[in-house]
C-alpha cells in the first residue's frame, strides 16, 4: 500500500445524508509507508519513547524533538506533513492513539448515576480511599501557572499538583470572559496570588500575557481584592542562550510590540527542561513546612475516614 490512501467508490451514508469520493482511511486502518516516511515514524517513535515518562506529548513538541535531534526541516510544509504522518501512523496502530495530545475534543452533560446500591458502596469506597485535604492548605499565597500552550498542561500538572498548584492555559485569555473568571478566581482569595507564566518568546505571547496580566489585575482591582504578581517564567532570553533553543524570525503577520529578530516557541524547550524550571519555581514559590504538615494531616484523617467507611458497610 502506498502513502496516499486510495480513493474509493463514492461513499454513502454520511450524517448529511451527501456523497463523497472518499480520500482518507477512517477508523483504524493498516497503511506501509515508503522508506522516508518509515524513517520519520522511527524517529517520532525514538522521542516517545524518550520522553515517555511525560506523555503525552503534542505534535508540536514532537516536531521541535524531530527538528533538534534529526535536523527535521523546520517549514510550514514539514510541520503539516508531520501532522499527516501522526494521523496516519496512529490509525495504523504505528503510534498509540494516547501518545499525542489532541485539545480540541470536549465533552459536557455526560448523564452519570449508579447502576445499584452495590455500586453506590463502592462509589463510596473509592472516594474514601482518595480522600486529602487540598494541598494549598495552610498557604502564605496562592500559586498559579499560566501557560500559554493548552497542550502542555497534563505534563506541567503534573509537576505542580504535588505542591497544590493549578495550571490554567493562558491562551484561552483572548477572551474576555476567561479573563473575568480568573479575576473572579483570584478576588475569592482570602491569600494574595503569585502567577508563574510560561508562553513563547514572540511579540503575540509576550503582548497576551501583558494583557492578561493588566486586565485581570483591573477586574480583580474592581472587586476591591488585591491584584496577582505575575512572573514571567519562560520563555526568556537567557533560556535561548542557556539550552541553545531553536528560534525563527519574527512573523511578518505579528506586529504587536517591538520587533524581535528572533522568536522562539515554548515547545522549543525538551520537556526536561520546561517541567525542570516549572518544578524549581513552584518549590520555591510554596511553603514546603505548610505542604508537609497539610499532608501528614490527610494520611491521618484518610485512615480514619476508610476505617469508618468499612464499619458502615458492614452495618
Amino acid at each position: 500500500m502506498s502513502d496516499e490512501p486510495s480513493r474509493d467508490e463514492a461513499a454513502t451514508g454520511a450524517v448529511s445524508g451527501r456523497s463523497y469520493v472518499r480520500t482518507r482511511p477512517r477508523g483504524f486502518a493498516p497503511w506501509t509507508p515508503r522508506p522516508a516516511k518509515r524513517q520519520l515514524i522511527e524517529q517520532i517513535q525514538a522521542i516517545l519513547d524518550e520522553y515517555r515518562e511525560y506523555l503525552p506529548m503534542t505534535a508540536r513538541q514532537v516536531y521541535y524533538r524531530l527538528v533538534g535531534a534529526y535536523d527535521f526541516p523546520k517549514d510550514t510544509r514539514s510541520y503539516d506533513r508531520l501532522i499527516e504522518t501522526l494521523a496516519r501512523a496512529r490509525r495504523a496502530r504505528m503510534i498509540p492513539m494516547h501518545h499525542i495530545r489532541d485539545d480540541r475534543a470536549e465533552a459536557r452533560g455526560i448523564p452519570w448515576g449508579y447502576e445499584d446500591p452495590t455500586a453506590f458502596w463502592t462509589s463510596i469506597r473509592t472516594s474514601a480511599e482518595h480522600y486529602a485535604r487540598p494541598l494549598d492548605q495552610g498557604q502564605p499565597r496562592a500559586v498559579e501557572v499560566w501557560c500559554e500552550a493548552a497542550g502542555a498542561l497534563p505534563m506541567l500538572a503534573r509537576v505542580t499538583e504535588p505542591y497544590g498548584v493549578a495550571v490554567y492555559s493562558s491562551g484561552g485569555f483572548e477572551s474576555v470572559g476567561a479573563k473575568y473568571q480568573a479575576a473572579a478566581r483570584i478576588a475569592y482569595r482570602t491569600t494574595p496570588t503569585v502567577v508563574l507564566s510560561v508562553g513563547d518568546l514572540d511579540p503575540s505571547g509576550l503582548s497576551m500575557v501583558d494583557a492578561a496580566a493588566e486586565d485581570v489585575a483591573a477586574f480583580v482591582a474592581d472587586m476591591d481584592a488585591e491584584p496577582p504578581t505575575v512572573t514571567r517564567l519562560a520563555v526568556t532570553p537567557a533560556q535561548v542562550e542557556q539550552f541553545g533553543l531553536i528560534t525563527a524570525p519574527q512573523k511578518s503577520t505579528d506586529r504587536r510590540g517591538e520587533h524581535m529578530t528572533e522568536t522562539v516557541q515554548a515547545e522549543a524547550m525538551s520537556p526536561e527542561q520546561l517541567t525542570g524550571i516549572v518544578r524549581e519555581a513552584v518549590a520555591a514559590a510554596v511553603d514546603l513546612h505548610a505542604l508537609a504538615e497539610v499532608q501528614r494531616r490527610s494520611a491521618e484523617e484518610h485512615r480514619q475516614i476508610n476505617d469508618e467507611v468499612t464499619r458502615l458497610r458492614q452495618w
